[in-house]
C-alpha cells in the first residue's frame, strides 16, 4: 500500500514539475516561437495597417530571425509605454530599440545595431526663400537668423539643437511638415531622412520636399538594437545567434536593401 501510495505522490510530482517547466519562460515549448512587441504609430518605423504590425522595424526584426535556426516572431503593435512594460514583465519576448541603461536592466541587447536613425538631416521646402541658405549651410551659426520647426516636446532636440534658433513648435511630424509646407511658419526642421520622406508622400508635398545631409549636428545617429527579455530563460542564446546573423555577408545586404526602401 505504501509502495502504490508513493508510486503515485511521484508522478504527481512529476507532472507538477512538468507544468511548471511548459509555463516557464523561454524553455523549449516556447523557445522557437518569439513574440515582439512595436509601436503602434511611429511611421515608417512601425504602426498598424490592417491589425498587423507594419513598417521598417518589423521588417527587419522578421529579417534577422529568418536567418537563425528554430526561432521565428509574431510582431504585435501597441502603444510603446505599453510595449517597454511587456517586455520589462515578460508579457513580450523583445523589442527593437535604443539600448538605455534603464533598459538594460531587464532586456539583454545585440552587440551590434540593427538599424540606425540619422538625425544629420536638414528638412526644408524647395519653394522657401532661404532654400540656397539651406543647402549651403556650414554650421546652425549660419542659420541663425531662420526659423526652424521643432517637435513639442522633444528632449533630443532641446539638448541638441542651439537655443539661439528661433523654434516653431508642433505636435508631431505631420504638423511639422504641415507647418513647413502648408503654412510656412519655419524655413526647415531637423529629421531622418526616411521619416521626412514618408510624411511628405503621405500629406501629399513629395514634389517640393528637400532634404539635405549635413555634419554638423551633434549626436545624430541613434543606434536600434534587438533587445530581449530577461525573463526568456533563453535570451542570451537567442541574442547571441542575432549577434551571428549580423555577421552574415547575404544578411547585411538584405538589410541594406530593405532600409533603402524606405528612404
Amino acid at each position: 500500500m505504501n509502495k502504490r501510495l508513493s508510486s503515485a505522490l511521484a508522478a504527481t510530482l512529476r507532472l507538477a514539475f512538468l507544468v511548471v517547466l511548459v509555463a516557464s519562460p523561454g524553455v523549449s515549448a516556447g523557445d522557437d516561437r518569439l513574440k515582439f512587441a512595436f509601436a503602434e504609430n511611429a511611421p515608417p518605423y512601425s504602426y498598424s495597417l490592417d491589425d498587423r504590425a507594419a513598417g521598417l522595424f518589423p521588417e527587419l526584426v522578421q529579417l534577422v530571425f529568418s536567418f537563425t535556426q528554430g526561432y521565428t516572431v509574431d510582431s504585435a503593435v501597441m502603444p510603446w509605454s505599453r510595449a517597454q512594460h511587456n517586455v520589462s514583465r515578460g508579457l513580450a519576448d523583445g523589442f527593437l530599440t535604443y539600448p538605455s541603461m534603464e533598459r538594460q536592466d531587464y532586456a539583454i541587447f545585440a552587440e551590434q545595431p540593427l538599424h540606425t536613425q540619422d538625425f544629420g538631416h536638414l528638412v526644408y521646402s524647395v519653394d522657401n526663400p532661404n532654400s540656397e541658405r539651406i543647402e549651403s549651410a556650414t554650421s546652425f551659426a549660419d542659420l541663425a537668423d531662420l526659423k526652424i520647426i521643432v517637435e513639442k516636446g522633444s528632449k533630443w532636440e532641446e539638448e541638441n539643437l542651439p537655443a539661439y534658433l528661433e523654434r516653431v513648435p508642433g505636435r508631431d511630424v505631420e504638423t511639422m511638415m504641415h507647418l513647413l509646407m502648408l503654412r510656412k511658419a519655419g524655413d526647415f526642421f531637423v529629421q531622418p531622412a526616411e521619416d521626412a520622406r514618408f510624411i511628405a508622400r503621405k500629406l501629399g508635398y513629395a514634389d517640393r520636399l528637400r532634404v539635405r545631409k549635413v555634419d554638423f549636428i551633434p549626436n545624430a545617429l541613434i543606434p536600434f538594437h534587438i533587445g530581449v527579455s530577461r525573463n526568456v530563460r533563453s535570451a542570451a542564446q537567442v541574442v547571441n545567434q542575432v549577434d551571428e546573423v549580423m555577421q552574415d555577408p547575404e544578411f547585411m545586404s538584405q538589410r541594406n536593401q530593405l532600409i533603402e526602401r524606405y528612404r
